[in-house]
């Protein structure tokens, strides 16, 4: 695992820059995020240039810890996010080990993360870990895209995405597809859903725990099927109205960010008038390509 002291991550056609130069600390990414580096991105990752840009510091302060970092916007066991008196965003991961904050300013240009790193100080971290994910959603919805709970491939130039909760098959469906040389899983888990220059998009991401399982490519999207275990083998046509409340049921929508949820909603309508919705059921060991192509 190569370590630096910056790196630079790209997502989605987002770029995550860290610099820990002026923490004297050394930066590295999880294996399975390597694909994810911007020097290791494929040609062929997106015909889109990446053209947003967040920058984040590194910074050591033994004292960072604060009661209250101003008004809290959702508060769970495993992560907190506040807005404080200018309008930043504070991500706090408070079970994290070493325990840090991330402030990002309002449309996400820049920022910085503090923690007290002494206990990791002679080892190399991804300062973002576990909270990551986080970011991404709320950035993501500035744009008024999100983060869908899906397995998503590539094939012959175009994306398909499949629907479910855990354990309706996401994972099983991608790694059957994997086996169709012409197919490139972008994730079996969570696929991010983009509208850019007026068409939507689906991008992998580095969310999984197998690193062939995951892409960093994007590709125009096609079909959105949903998985139901319930039917024979086949598809059904699904209503733009029921799809879309699928979709909201496991999506990773911010409703802490009432403003950018109105525009993810907007988004989604579009959605449903442009991308035709399936429901899917595929025996194991059949051929569901032609099933998924038709």
């Amino acid at each position: 695992m190569e370590t630096k002291n910056n790196l630079a991550l790209q997502i989605a056609g987002l770029n995550l820059e860290l610099d820990a130069r002026d923490s004297g600390l050394e930066l590295a990414v999880p294996f399975i995020y390597e694909k994810f580096l911007k020097g290791n991105l494929p040609f062929i990752s997106t015909a889109l240039p990446a053209k947003e840009t967040l920058s984040l510091s590194v910074q050591w302060d033994r004292q960072w810890i604060k009661k209250s970092w101003g008004t809290p916007i959702c508060l769970t066991k495993i992560w907190e996010l506040w807005l404080d008196e200018n309008g930043h965003y504070i991500f706090v991961s408070p079970r994290q080990s070493p325990p840090r904050r991330v402030k990002i300013d309002p449309v996400f240009r820049t920022g910085d993360i503090v923690g007290d790193f002494s206990s990791v100080k002679d080892k190399a971290i991804y300062p973002l870990s576990s909270i990551d994910i986080r970011i991404m959603v709320s950035w993501l919805a500035c744009f008024g895209d999100l983060i869908l709970h899906a397995a998503g491939v590539s094939l012959n130039g175009q994306g398909y995405c499949f629907i479910g909760e855990a354990g309706k098959g996401k994972s099983t469906l991608a790694s059957a597809l994997a086996k169709n040389e012409p197919v490139t899983v972008l994730g079996e888990d969570q696929v991010i859903l983009r509208y850019l220059e007026g068409q939507f998009w689906i991008f992998g991401t580095p969310w999984h725990e197998r690193i062939e399982m995951c892409s960093p490519r994007g590709i125009p999207l096609k079909k959105v099927f949903f998985l139901d275990r319930e039917m024979e083998q086949e598809t059904k046509p699904v209503s733009p109205s029921e799809g879309l409340t699928s979709i909201l049921q496991t999506a990773f929508v911010p409703y802490y960010l009432p403003d950018k949820v109105q525009m993810i909603m907007e988004r989604l309508a579009l959605l449903g008038e442009v991308i035709p919705f399936f429901r899917l059921k595929y025996k194991l060991g059949s051929d569901i390509l032609p099933l998924i192509l038709d």
